[in-house]
This record gives C-alpha cells, sequence and structure tokens, in this order.
C-alpha cells in the first residue's frame, strides 16, 4: 500500500484502487486535482496495472471545486490558466487505453462528478448524491461537464441537471445512464473491485483496442468510424491472446492471457 498526501493506493491482481481521503468530504482545489489525474496516469503507464478504480470516502467521492480557490481566483484568464490544465489531465484519463472505474459513494458534486465522468465506467451506491450545482452560485461547470454530461446522458438530461442545480440519487443516475451500475453502499468497493478483476483478466490489448475503438470512433462519421474498427481490429489478428483465446475455447478451459 502507498500513501501519498491525501491519495492511498494498492494494487491486487492487475487492479489499481485508488482512494482519495481529504476532509471534509474531499474537496479538491487545483492542485489536489491534478494530483490526483497524475496519479492515475502513472498507474496507466505500469505494466503492472490493467485497471484502476477511482474511489472516494463512504462521506464522499468528491463533494466539488474548492470554492476558496474559485473566490481568490476571480481573473478570466488566470481560471482559464488553471482549468484548462487539469482539462488537459482529465482528456488523457479518458483516452488512456486502459479502463479507469469510478466508484461512487456519498456525495459527488460538481468537479467530483466531472473527475468521475472522465473516467470509463461509474458505479454508485444506490443512495449517493450526485449533481451538478454550479448554476446555483451564478457558474457553470469548469473541467468538461458540460460537454461530457450530455455525451453521456443526452442533451435534454444534462441541460436539466445543468440549469436546475438538481441533486440525483444514485438510483435515478442509474435510470438516466450517468452510471453503468448501483450496489448498495456496503457492497460498492467489493463490486468495484470485483469488476476491475474481471477486465483485467481479459487480454489486454483487446481491451485497449476496444476502448480506442469506443473513444476515436465518437467523432467521426460512421464509415470513417467502420475504417477505424476494421484497422484496429485487424492488428489484434496473430496475437499471442487471440490464438490462447481460441484454443481456450476449442478446449472448453479458461484462457490465460498474456497481453501480448
Amino acid at each position: 500500500m502507498n500513501r501519498d498526501q491525501f491519495l492511498e493506493t494498492t494494487v491486487q491482481d492487475g487492479v489499481a484502487f485508488v482512494s482519495i481521503d481529504r476532509p471534509p468530504l474531499n474537496v479538491l482545489g487545483f492542485s489536489q486535482f491534478e494530483r490526483v489525474c497524475a496519479s492515475i496516469l502513472e498507474l496507466i503507464g505500469s505494466r503492472e496495472v490493467r485497471v484502476v478504480v477511482l474511489a472516494g470516502t463512504a462521506e464522499a467521492f468528491g463533494s466539488g471545486f474548492d470554492i476558496k480557490e474559485i473566490k481568490q481566483c476571480l481573473e478570466p484568464e488566470r481560471m482559464k490558466k488553471e482549468t484548462t490544465r487539469i482539462k488537459v489531465l482529465l482528456m488523457k484519463m479518458e483516452a488512456a487505453t486502459k479502463p479507469i472505474i469510478a466508484a461512487i459513494r456519498g456525495v459527488c458534486f460538481g468537479g467530483g462528478l466531472e473527475l468521475a465522468m472522465a473516467c470509463h465506467l461509474r458505479i454508485a451506491a444506490a443512495e449517493s448524491k450526485i449533481g451538478v450545482p454550479e448554476i446555483n452560485i451564478a457558474t457553470i461547470p469548469t473541467l468538461g461537464g458540460t460537454v461530457r454530461l450530455p455525451r453521456i446522458v443526452g442533451r435534454a438530461a444534462a441541460l436539466k441537471l445543468l440549469l436546475t442545480g438538481k441533486t440525483i440519487s444514485g438510483e435515478e443516475a442509474f435510470r438516466i445512464g450517468l452510471v453503468n451500475e448501483i450496489w448498495g453502499a456496503e457492497e460498492l468497493i467489493p463490486r468495484a473491485k470485483a469488476l476491475g478483476r474481471s477486465i483485467a483478466e481479459k487480454g489486454g490489448l483487446a481491451v485497449e483496442a476496444a476502448i480506442k475503438v469506443v473513444t476515436e470512433s465518437m467523432g467521426l462519421d460512421i464509415e470513417s468510424a467502420m475504417r477505424l474498427e476494421s484497422e484496429i481490429s485487424g492488428r489484434l489478428i496473430g496475437t499471442n491472446d487471440l490464438k490462447e483465446g481460441i484454443a481456450a475455447f476449442f478446449e472448453r478451459r479458461k484462457a490465460v492471457f498474456t497481453h501480448s
């Protein structure tokens, strides 16, 4: 186990578990956001890690951006500079070809939700509280929330959350497609780790290929996206993992992949 400032990290069975613990309620400022993103990207670059699970405390995944820092950073150019630096890191997380899973308990507001939306998968406790309340202080999300939210849940559902600042439960977040699964609070972390392990056991090159196609095809027309899929899937032909997968299928056994 490694503890770095307010982050605690463990790695087991190819799954890195990163926990944010910054009282009260995991409020993060510019430097803390940067540290979380940099830590995740560092883990993504490790050969030992196949999947990253990101969680907070039982009370909060992340309750938002530190408003004290916003108050001290009211110059438009400075705010643009600070937020752009974090946005670049969040986009690198989003584009990473190893899965990042957000496990949401307690409150997940504003910047906390923007962090979760940059992850590939999100699971939440049914009773968690989720929202983008920035409109209540006369601003909007500044770390990509207005861009990612409509892409995940659709324009109308996103605008309702953005314009009202309404808090929704994990159950409602699941209903609108913001999270992939909902669980009881006590079950959430074990489920997140189990989900991570199940993905880590798959052929690593295929996992990376799937993420790459889905991510890069989002901005393409259908024909270009189909060509991209053919190109990337073609690279998997002849890999050791594919040979092992086919052999295991015919031998009716569990495949053991070497990610090569």
